[in-house]
């Protein structure tokens, strides 16, 4: 006989004998209830019993049971091949059948799960059909063909379709009718799931990770999180009226998050008509104009109310040059698209990288950008402070836009 199967009835009988054997104190009922649990125990008549018992068990991949511990349908397992679809399926994960019946015949699928020497399973040998199993399984009390069939009945899927009143349904359209689906839990994929989970927040490395972190220190690796878990239990105190694999996991399995996303506005809206005045939200720049105001109109003329005057336009002039470098990180050539033909070719030129050797050769578009950013800088300014703004000369309109001009000249990174 095989080690381990050896092992896996020696263990049982063990139990079996101790159970017993702890309430009798004379030595010939002693005697005779270990010759019983030992006969009981023997291969030739285990195997038998086992063989017969197994018609309690169904190895499943979607248990009916995750809806309802009452829910009997059939035993469906779902043999689909993988796709390189991207979907988390059935097909595209490996794992492991699930089991459902008899909770005292759970032994017959604990001997089927045993892993032989040659590190195949009780059940791989039976379906193989292999020289091994016929071996191990060569006894007097049954023929070899009678307990294979009665232990690979264990995966034998129901010939009629059932399902269960307690079982999830939903309607589903098809062209002009309704199909009503049944919905199973894929057990598998929980426990997957599940175990993936685990090992990503619980391992011995995301440990010594998490305590780098606690105490200040670098860490080669660092450590994987997911946010937004929610932790479900089937079968209450009882999780093994389920399934072995929900049992396994004490009823627990991981929900990830399916919330809708957080939709923020676009930041970056491109041009249809003038940069300047589809684009840029005055308002944002309110402040700013503001405090500007202010110091224009301080009854006071020296060095540190001049260089204010000048830092709040740089601010605000960086602010817009920041804004249109992100509109340069488009695709390029986007401004050759209908949509955008009624925009300015200067400002086509200065935003869209597509036309960088225009931008190079020479800077006639320069000039009317600069021109275009004076005169948006001066009508937000009154629009913004029109209760009590101060009217600029053309004198001073020429000097912003020169001022204009130069910082985009100076700003480099718009001339990569």
């Amino acid at each position: 006989m095989n080690e381990p199967i050896s092992a896996f009835l020696a263990d049982r009988k063990d139990a079996r004998l101790k159970a017993i054997l702890k309430d009798l104190t004379n030595e010939e009922e002693r005697f005779t209830v270990r010759q019983t649990v030992e006969n009981e125990f023997s291969l030739a008549t285990w195997l038998p019993h086992a063989a017969n018992r197994v018609a309690q068990l169904s190895m499943v991949s979607h248990p009916g049971k995750f809806s309802h511990p009452s829910a009997k349908t059939s035993s469906i397992i779902a043999d689909n091949g993988p796709a390189q679809d991207g979907y988390v399926r059935t097909g595209n994960v490996a794992y492991e059948l699930d089991v459902f019946g008899n909770a005292a015949a759970m032994d017959v699928y604990k001997f089927l799960c045993l892993m032989l020497d040659d590190g195949q399973t009780v059940l791989q040998h039976l379906e193989r059909n292999s020289e091994t199993i016929r071996q191990i399984f060569n006894i007097p009390t049954a023929s070899y063909e009678t307990l294979r069939a009665g232990f690979l009945a264990v995966k034998q899927t129901s010939e009629h379709v059932r399902t269960d009143g307690w079982v999830k349904q939903v309607y589903f359209p098809v062209d002009t009718d309704y199909h009503l689906l049944s919905l199973l839990t894929p057990a598998g994929l929980l426990t997957q799931n599940k175990s993936r989970i685990d090992a990503m927040r619980f391992s011995d490395t995301t440990k010594q990770a998490r305590d780098s972190r606690r105490k200040n220190q670098y860490h080669p690796d660092g450590f994987d999180d997911i946010s937004g878990l929610t932790v479900t239990l089937y079968g209450g105190t009882k999780p093994q009226n389920i399934s072995v694999l929900n049992n396994q996991n004490a009823g627990r399995a991981y929900l990830l998050s399916s919330l809708p996303p957080t939709l923020e506005q676009r930041q970056v809206r491109l041009p249809t008509r003038h940069f300047f005045k589809n684009t840029l939200t005055i308002r944002r720049f309110q402040d700013s104009f503001q405090a500007l105001n202010q110091l224009i109109r301080a009854d006071i003329n020296n060095i540190h109310i001049r260089n204010g005057i000048r830092n709040t336009l740089q601010y605000i002039i960086d602010s817009v040059l920041e804004h249109a470098l992100r509109i340069r990180t488009s695709q390029p050539g986007w401004s050759d698209a209908e949509r955008y033909q009624n925009l300015p070719l200067a400002h086509r030129i200065w935003l869209d990288d597509a036309h960088m050797e225009l931008r190079k050769q020479n800077d006639d578009w320069l000039k009317q950008v600069s021109n275009d950013f004076a005169r948006w800088i001066i009508s937000a300014y009154e629009y913004l402070c029109k209760e009590g703004y101060t009217a600029l000369s053309d004198n001073e309109f020429r000097a912003l836009s020169t001022w204009v001009e130069q910082a985009i000249t100076a700003d480099k990174e718009l001339f990569r």
